[in-house]
């Protein structure tokens, strides 16, 4: 498919994403991240010829491309949002101990991707697919959201391999994206996915953050800690 494509393809399509650029969030020092193309190549290497190889890797988000945590998170999103990229913030509004509103922060709409509805959707039906019978499926098996994920490994030549996850859910109704890299965790199915279903554990309020499980949890603990001071005592 890479082949099929072009890195000159593959290229406009991740800039269509909003890879290779900031994603604007209110922060300072965001990196820009890479999107491998021909230039890049010609104008940081002596041999700047482009090999058919390096298409090949850039297809499979390989070689030169770099991607931050955040950006990996924007991408999940756009699809989440059929299509859709909205400009993060840190919060969503900024208020004072009162409860008084500074400043309220509503969805700007950045860019919409110019692809036909039905590739979005058929996109969005293989993310689910991976946490019913993929990669992250075995860790997803019985969760009572239903997800969209994608794991991931990122080479790395110096050390073992970085692992990612990204996910969005509920599938029918998205309203959380969350975004895991492990650095040198290896393939990211062991090292990301078992982080990625903790997160969306607390987001949802489920397993051991459904409010039963805690407040179970909160009693044990006095329990604990009340036969522990009986034991001083003695």
């Amino acid at each position: 498919m890479g082949n099929r494509l072009g890195i000159d393809n593959l290229e406009k399509y991740a800039r269509m994403f909003g890879l290779g650029a900031r994603t604007g969030i209110d922060l300072p020092y965001e990196a820009d991240g890479l999107v491998a193309n021909r230039r890049y190549k010609e104008k940081n290497f002596e041999d700047g010829e482009w090999y058919l190889s390096e298409t090949f890797d850039a297809a499979i988000g390989q070689g030169f491309n770099l991607v931050t945590p955040l950006q990996a998170a924007m991408v999940m999103g756009e699809i989440a949002a059929d299509g859709k990229r909205y400009k993060p913030h840190v919060v969503s509004r900024i208020q004072t101990q009162n409860g008084e509103v500074v400043k309220d922060f509503q969805p700007e709409l950045l860019s919409t991707l110019e692809v036909p509805e039905s590739v979005i959707k058929l996109v969005q039906e293989g993310l689910h697919d991976v946490t019913k019978f993929g990669t992250a499926a075995s860790t997803f098996r019985g969760f009572p959201v239903d997800i969209a994920g994608k794991t991931g490994t990122a080479e790395n030549s110096q050390g073992r391999d970085h692992g990612w996850f990204v996910a969005y859910g509920p599938f029918d109704n998205p309203n959380i994206v969350v975004a895991v890299i492990v650095e040198q965790g290896g393939f990211g199915a062991q090292s990301a996915v078992p982080i990625g279903r903790e997160i969306l554990e607390a987001a949802f309020h489920v397993g051991r953050y459904a409010p039963e499980a805690q407040a179970a949890a909160a009693a044990e603990a006095a329990k604990k800690a009340a036969s522990g001071q009986q034991q001083k005592k003695q």
